[in-house]
């Protein structure tokens, strides 16, 4: 049997092209691993590049590339004039992170059915993980406090549930849609209930925002009666879950006030470095030298903030790219609310509000496990909402593309 046929593709698909396309799914199913994410990520890359050099597949362009290329630019520029030039190298590498999105739309556009493929192994991925997790915490009885949370096969808690946020919102989403698909709601269960036991208070704060802003644009109504249950559901929750959820409106807990300390220092920073930041990975060695007195930590690794980290580190322009990048992609979602791949853009609206709203209290953004699971979901929302399959070529054992 052929590499294109195994992988669920048509049999006409050339072996360069199929060879890519099962780099990315390799890649897709390693986002945990980052060393092995970046090399099948790469692989993907020189693949597409390869395959474009000998036309089997057709360039095109995004109106995402912009803000990503912004980015880049932004970064570059902060790098070469900070008056620390410690990451230089580390901003040439962060171009080849970005072409992940454009590789991986190519592949998608190119070759329509493996945008099922990319979507099971994204279903593959976020169950091995949220399994993963679970059974770490089992592992770790009676050490559940905050200096043991699960990290899966990560190599920190907020990668983990970094990870999980966009995993479970696609499975909510697409299981509204599909409720009787057996692989979603196993889906849904795994990954929602790994979310809630890392205790990570700004990936839980993300799923309520996404999942509000869907219940305003879809079922209005509902959120009369979602309020009421959620209060109910914090009242009567476990004792650490409880505990953590109150913790978040005590400003003297330590990680709260080191991160208003943070936000305090970050815009003293922006004030004196408006334009180009501090540069890459300085914001460390900075930091110091704005922080309070009061302040728990003397070094922090970032700003936990999205916004702040990236204006005082890499410059206003990088600011702008990112929150342009956040406002087409919504823009695209808009356009195919309607259509008949709806559900795809109710998920890429819920994923980028979600990591948006998350990103207020925890640098995701940075993190390169996240960034890419964002291209990656970015990529595959816009495929399916760009080009529907005909029903007789739609794969039912993956996802039926109408409702239940």
């Amino acid at each position: 049997m052929s590499l294109a046929r195994r992988l669920g593709l048509p049999e006409e698909t050339p072996q360069p092209v199929a060879i890519a396309i099962l780099f990315y799914i390799g890649h897709i199913f390693c986002q945990g691993w980052v060393a092995s994410s970046e090399c099948f990520a790469f692989l993907t890359m020189a693949m597409v590049g390869y395959c474009l050099y000998r036309r089997l597949l057709t360039p095109s362009f995004h109106i995402l590339y912009v803000p990503l290329a912004m980015y880049g630019i932004a970064s570059t520029l902060s790098a070469l004039f900070a008056e620390r030039r410690i990451h230089s190298f580390g901003e040439i590498a962060l171009w080849g992170k970005i072409l992940l999105f454009p590789a991986a739309l190519i592949l998608l556009r190119n070759v329509p059915l493996s945008r099922y493929t990319a979507l099971k192994m994204f279903f593959i991925f976020g169950i091995f993980t949220a399994g993963y997790g679970l059974v770490q915490y089992v592992a770790l009885y009676g050490h559940h406090d905050l200096e043991h949370r699960i990290t899966g096969q990560s190599a920190h808690v907020m990668t983990l549930s970094g990870l999980l946020l966009p995993a479970s919102l696609i499975f909510l989403v697409l299981w509204i849609h599909s409720m009787r698909s057996i692989v979603l709601i196993v889906g849904v269960l795994m990954t929602h209930l790994a979310l809630l036991l890392t205790y990570t208070r700004s990936a839980w704060l993300g799923w309520i925002v996404a999942v509000a802003i869907l219940m305003i644009l879809k079922w209005p109504k509902a959120l009369a009666w979602a309020v009421p249950v959620a209060i109910l559901a914090i009242s009567f929750a476990s004792l650490p879950f409880f505990s953590r959820v109150i913790s978040s409106f005590d400003i003297r807990q330590s990680s709260n006030l080191d991160r208003i300390r943070m936000a305090e220092a970050g815009v003293e920073i922006i004030k004196d470095y408006p334009l180009l930041g501090v540069g890459p990975a300085n914001v460390k060695e900075v930091y110091p030298l704005y922080r309070k007195h009061d302040a728990p930590r003397f070094r922090i690794p970032h700003l936990h903030n999205n916004v702040i980290q990236l204006w005082a580190e890499r410059g206003v322009l990088a600011l702008v790219a990112y929150l342009f990048l956040q406002f087409l992609f919504l823009r695209e979602c808009a356009r195919g609310w309607g259509g008949t791949s709806a559900k795809f853009a109710e998920a890429g609206v819920a994923v980028a509000v979600a990591m948006m709203a998350a990103g207020m209290f925890e640098f995701n953004f940075g993190d390169t496990e996240v960034f890419w699971i964002l291209l990656d979901i970015f990529a595959i929302v816009v495929a399916f909402m760009e080009r529907p399959l005909p029903n007789e070529l739609r794969p039912d054992s993956v996802l039926p593309e109408t409702g239940p």
